[in-house]
């Protein structure tokens, strides 16, 4: 019941910030921007004036860093000036998502090409600027309504959009891994009964070529999640997250590049021999991500017993974020995750294995004590927006949720600042 709340609870509160009524809304309606900026309304409108109707916009379910637009700008074909593409659907046109090219014409913009895209929802958007001529090509996910998702990377000269590559793919990662000083491509594809494959795209002569396919870990049945990571060496490493043969739990692997074979292979952790059983966690919420902010993939780990401290609330569990490519302090932070509200809240290395994690007296709530009980360190809840307390404060939002916190007993470690700081949603 409590996940259905938050549910309906972040629904809400979605609806109140894009400024849509309660009335019944797709995904599109619920990320649709509250107003749209000169530019965008600019596009629009020369795109509702070819049409002949008003598309409906269709916006990217995952963001890839940037925002989370059905419009993206830059230069396409090299020409020094700035495009435009769109991604919508038209009523004469079909379910698919399609794509159209604006360039601006004597101060007006004017669409130049469109093309069908590969299924009816748009997952993300990528932009790789690898052509000689200084043109940008644009990555985008495509995602069916029966699961299925395809790449297609675009380029677009001469005022004609071509589909210069198409890959079926579960998660792709943009990012120069070979040193060449260009993006690198690389594709985990779907599972069909061979195991995951990856294969790597460079960059030449402006285009994305494959140079190599690799077969994963057989144990992994799907990937959910591919991180490029920043090493201590300056060079970037792939963080793998899969699921595991039996679908309840995830686990790691890292990828490397090696430059003398000129060929991606799995990296030996420095101190795991055998790192995929190190990484098993039992929640869809520990996924791999930069926990503190350095460039750097860490791995959850998650702990429930060994040196780190007892334990009581099943909603709760010790998690420490590891880097493996370290040879020195892999180990980058230590705290607690609640794997029902789906937040990770970083505790001081002093209180490491010497705390006791609790139920608190007030509902979904909990508390850090002394390894012995006796003495209260720390007060964890989850609250609606409007409820306050007297100690309290902000760690963050869950949805329309607050999490807050109160510190107990004075403990030399526990500052207000350096707790929000360490507050993460999973």
């Amino acid at each position: 019941m409590r996940c259905i709340r938050r549910l309906c609870l972040a629904l809400a509160a979605a609806c109140l910030l894009s400024g849509c009524s309660m009335a019944p809304a797709g995904v599109d309606e619920l990320l649709r921007a509250p107003q749209l900026t000169g530019e965008q309304s600019q596009v629009q409108k020369a795109l509702t004036a070819y049409l002949g109707e008003a598309p409906q916009l269709k916006y990217p379910t995952q963001s890839t860093g940037g925002p989370l637009s059905p419009f993206v700008f830059g230069d396409w074909n090299g020409d020094g000036r700035t495009d435009a593409a769109v991604f919508y659907v038209s009523a004469a046109k079909g379910q698919n998502v399609h794509v159209a090219v604006l360039e601006q014409q004597e101060g007006t913009w004017a669409v130049t090409q469109e093309k069908e895209g590969l299924a009816t929802t748009v997952e993300s958007i990528a932009t790789a600027s690898i052509q000689a001529t200084g043109g940008t090509q644009l990555l985008v996910g495509y995602a069916s309504a029966s699961g299925e998702k395809y790449l297609a990377v675009y380029d677009y000269q001469q005022q004609t959009l071509s589909e210069v590559l198409h890959e079926s793919y579960s998660q792709y990662e943009l990012r120069d891994i070979t040193g060449s000083g260009a993006n690198d491509l690389v594709i985990i594809s779907s599972s069909q009964g061979e195991g995951m494959q990856l294969k790597l795209f460079t960059a030449e002569s402006g285009r994305f070529i494959s140079t190599q396919q690799l077969a994963l870990n057989p144990q992994f049945t799907s990937c959910e999640g591919l991180y490029s990571s920043l090493g201590e060496d300056g060079s970037y490493y792939l963080i793998l997250d899969g699921q595991t043969g039996s679908g309840v739990s995830l686990a790691s692997a890292i990828l490397y590049y090696d430059a003398r074979l000129q060929q991606l292979g799995e990296y030996a952790a420095i101190t795991e021999t055998d790192l995929y059983n190190a990484t098993q966690r039992y929640s869809p919420l520990l996924r791999s991500q930069d926990i503190d902010g350095d460039g750097t993939v860490e791995i959850p780990r998650q702990i429930d017993t060994g040196g780190l401290g007892a334990l009581t609330v099943n909603r709760l569990s010790f998690i420490a974020w590891m880097d493996y490519t370290s040879e020195y302090e892999q180990e980058k932070s230590f705290g607690v995750a609640d794997l029902e509200y789906g937040y990770y809240l970083e505790l001081p290395e002093a209180l490491k294995g010497d705390v006791m994690v609790t139920d608190g007296d007030l509902p979904d709530s909990w508390q850090v004590r002394s390894a012995d009980g006796e003495t209260l360190y720390l007060t964890v809840r989850v609250t609606a927006p409007g409820v306050e307390g007297a100690g309290y404060f902000r760690l963050g939002n869950i949805g329309a949720q607050k999490v807050q916190a109160r510190i107990g007993s004075a403990h030399a470690s526990l500052r207000p600042a350096q707790l929000a700081g360490g507050f993460v949603v999973l």
